[in-house]
């Protein structure tokens, strides 16, 4: 049984809440959630933004033993309906109702403002810590949605037990400390979220909750709150680094914090994005890789920063070929992985599950290599390009436009004439020419590589979960094919 036995916090913007206030609070509401109808064995949607009561109703579903469907909070009605009907939920837990008509909807503000009725049931559990046996036994304890970036979101099924099995391993890697304040610049609805709050729990921590979609709440959090260990996504590193650029004196105070440990994962970490961090706030970027489907897998840490990091006790990892053939040390192919933390399956779709797991090995359509035992990913496999006679990844196109320090998508359209059409999109706030920076970036490519189309923008556009939406680019390079066509 998993027992909180030292003190730990959760620090928001408006109140600071204790151990015991956190035990209370969820022993409160999963009574009050009992009272509703929830049973052990039930399924339920959590729909919320970052806050305190996220971490309570999350608490209080795993103290009931239910299977927790986890979604995002800017999810629209009919996918939400939708998700509703697949897993069989019986009601959904959110901020706002949807309009949802067959939903049973729990409002959490209202059970909040319902709580006091309920204060006395409080005095009753002091002694009865959180605990989550019966949930770490569930086959189908979480149910994570992936983002949908190339498609409709698939739910990923996930053990309790092979879930929390591997955040102990991660908390061990990353060797957290009772001392330490997590700050998670991350939506708590994905997997690298619910982790973190995973990770403080059992390292009986503090976590610091702040509005991550404002970085200055986020600069305040971090100076105010002293964290020590910061997360986000490279999106987020690349936003804060322009902000900070251009107000030196909060730069200054951010530099001389108390900040131990700089972690980014969600999506691969550039080269660009690594020098600049290193050249701007004196400290490496530690990269870690994971997958919903598979937990985390590899963790950089202060002892060693290389990469990826080394994969967790009892991880695998191989690097194969299209063949499925394993690469030598150093050469790129497609990342395999085979872990203990992988999931059940993906929800309704067996098809699917056994096209990604091989030989209990999972393929996940990440390009990169070994070295040193660390892993190194440097992007999505994704559908190769064929052109001019010549197939490639248009990863390669990605890292060498990283070398000359910009961050870039590359977006192939189907072409008549050369196979495929290159729209090459670059994030940039320079006033250099475009004209020079092809200049520069041919420099870089064969030939058959350059762009058809070369385009830039002042910030990428990103889906929910804060990752870079090529879905959209998609959009915008295809409407400015049709424009040159006219």
């Amino acid at each position: 049984m998993i027992v909180a036995q030292s003190e730990s916090q959760i620090i928001t913007p408006r109140y600071t809440y204790n151990k015991d206030q956190f035990e209370k609070d969820v022993q409160v509401f999963s009574r009050m959630l009992g009272v509703r109808g929830l049973s052990e064995g039930d399924r339920v949607i959590l729909k919320s933004g970052n806050s305190y009561w996220f971490v309570v109703t999350l608490f209080s579903l795993c103290q009931l033993a239910v299977s927790i469907a986890v979604v995002d909070e800017q999810i629209q009605a009919d996918e939400l309906g939708q998700i509703y009907a697949d897993i069989g939920a019986g009601c959904i837990l959110t901020d706002a109702a949807p309009d949802i008509p067959e939903a049973t909807i729990l409002i959490i503000e209202s059970m909040i403002q319902e709580k006091s009725v309920y204060e006395y049931w409080a005095e009753e559990v002091n002694s009865s810590p959180i605990h989550f046996d019966k949930w770490m036994e569930m086959k189908d304890a979480l149910i994570l949605f992936s983002s949908g970036t190339t498609g409709k979101p698939k739910g990923i099924v996930k053990s309790g037990r092979s879930f929390m099995d591997n955040i102990k391993l991660s908390v061990e890697a990353m060797n957290y400390v009772s001392s330490d304040r997590l700050l998670p610049i991350v939506p708590f609805s994905h997997f690298y979220g619910i982790s973190l709050i995973f990770s403080w729990w059992l390292t009986q921590c503090s976590l610091i909750i702040c509005n991550h979609k404002n970085l200055w709440s986020v600069v305040s959090s971090v100076v105010k709150e002293k964290a020590t260990v910061v997360d986000a996504n490279p999106s987020a590193f690349y936003a804060f680094i322009r902000m900070l650029l251009r107000k030196p004196d909060q730069l200054e105070q951010v530099k001389n914090t108390s900040v131990r440990m700089w972690c980014v994962g969600g999506s691969p970490l550039t080269k660009d994005l690594e020098e600049k961090f290193a050249e701007v706030f004196g400290h490496r970027l530690l990269n870690g890789y994971g997958l919903s489907e598979l937990g985390n897998v590899t963790m950089g840490t202060l002892e060693n920063p290389e990469g990826c990091g080394r994969p967790l006790p009892g991880v695998e990892t191989s690097v194969r070929d299209q063949s499925g053939i394993e690469r030598s040390e150093g050469e790129v192919g497609e990342v395999w992985i085979r872990t203990p933390g992988c999931m059940e399956g993906y929800l309704h779709q067996e098809e699917l599950t056994r096209a990604v797991i091989q030989d209990g090995w999972f393929k996940t359509g990440d390009l990169g290599f070994l070295q040193g035992g660390n892993l190194h990913v440097i992007g999505r496999n994704g559908k190769s390009i064929n052109r001019m006679g010549y197939t490639f990844s248009p990863v390669y196109i990605e890292n060498q436009i990283s070398r000359l320090g910009h961050r870039s998508c590359v977006v192939p359209l189907d072409d008549e004439k050369k196979g495929t059409l290159l729209v090459v999109f670059v994030e940039s706030e320079s006033t250099q020419e475009l004209s020079q920076l092809r200049k520069n970036i041919n420099r870089m490519l064969p030939t058959y590589m350059y762009p058809d189309i070369l385009l830039l923008v002042t910030q990428f556009p990103l889906n929910r979960n804060g990752k870079l939406d090529r879905l959209e680019l998609e959009r915008m390079a295809q409407e400015r094919v049709m424009v040159q066509e006219v």
